[in-house]
């Protein structure tokens, strides 16, 4: 595989580009649709990139220069035959390699929030992006997602864990949610078999069974943090007739949290 500076020329690279912008018009109102056509993408703020294998176009990706320190994730997109096998993710890297190399710090991105645009979400988020409001000139659009993260600080561990306790007190499933990678597995200890797996069955278990308690609340009350672990002192309210405690040991990769390992203090 080889990631190029590409000049938007090869007619591979128009016809995946074109389709992009056909699928956005299909699932969105023009004024929602904020992809760039290959004009714009030629525009000297705009750095493009093409990933190819065997003289097989597999996707492409975009920056672009906001400021000396903020850019853009634009045109990110995998040929359909290349889908599912990883690449959009190594292109996704790649624009973060770059991007830090050109003094970038705070990389955003603006996608749809229809389910046609799931796929994309999880990429970002697994690679520890997290949801924000409006940057540049977007605005307020229940149509899009905005997301951001810092490229140049290595993400903090308790920073998702952080917005998952006030989610869970707030009865948030969403926000919850994405807090999880989905793959994230939960343990009960001593049992060894996982729980709970997957964000489906993870988010259907606190949907029935945690977020319908009207007086559900966890309090930490101590927390240490060593290196991509999270190990908390939890009292936990309204899901017994008395509070109790729990320690909870999160892990935490790419700013998502994979696995939670739970034990009972009886």
């Amino acid at each position: 595989m080889q990631i190029i500076l590409d000049p938007l020329t090869s007619p591979a690279v128009m016809a995946l580009l074109e389709g992009h912008l056909a699928d956005m018009y299909a699932t969105s109102p023009p004024e929602s649709v904020h992809a760039l056509d290959i004009a714009k993408l030629k525009a000297p703020d705009i750095r493009f990139w093409t990933a190819w294998d065997e003289g097989e176009l597999l996707g492409c990706v975009a920056l672009k220069l906001h400021s000396a320190t903020l850019g853009e994730i634009k045109s990110m997109r995998t040929a359909p035959a290349a889908r599912g096998k990883g690449f959009g993710r190594v292109l996704l890297q790649h624009l973060e390699q770059e991007a830090k190399q050109l003094g970038i710090t705070e990389l955003y991105l603006e996608t749809g929030s229809m389910d046609f645009f799931l796929p994309a979400r999880r990429l970002y988020e697994s690679a520890g992006f997290v949801h924000c409001g409006p940057f540049a000139d977007y605005t307020e659009d229940p149509l899009s997602t905005y997301m951001m993260k810092n490229v140049q600080v290595a993400p903090d561990a308790a920073e998702p864990v952080r917005r998952q306790l006030l989610a869970y007190n707030a009865k948030d499933l969403a926000a919850f949610v994405r807090c999880y990678h989905t793959d994230i597995m939960v343990y009960r200890m001593p049992n060894t078999a996982p729980a709970l797996q997957g964000i489906t069955e993870f988010s259907q278990f606190y949907a029935t069974e945690r977020f319908t308690l009207m007086n559900l609340q966890a309090v930490v009350l101590s927390r240490i943090i060593v290196g991509n672990k999270v190990i908390d002192h939890e009292r936990i309210s309204g899901l017994t007739s008395a509070p109790y405690d729990v320690a909870v040991v999160y892990e935490v990769q790419q700013g998502l949290i994979t696995k939670v390992w739970f034990y009972s203090a009886n």
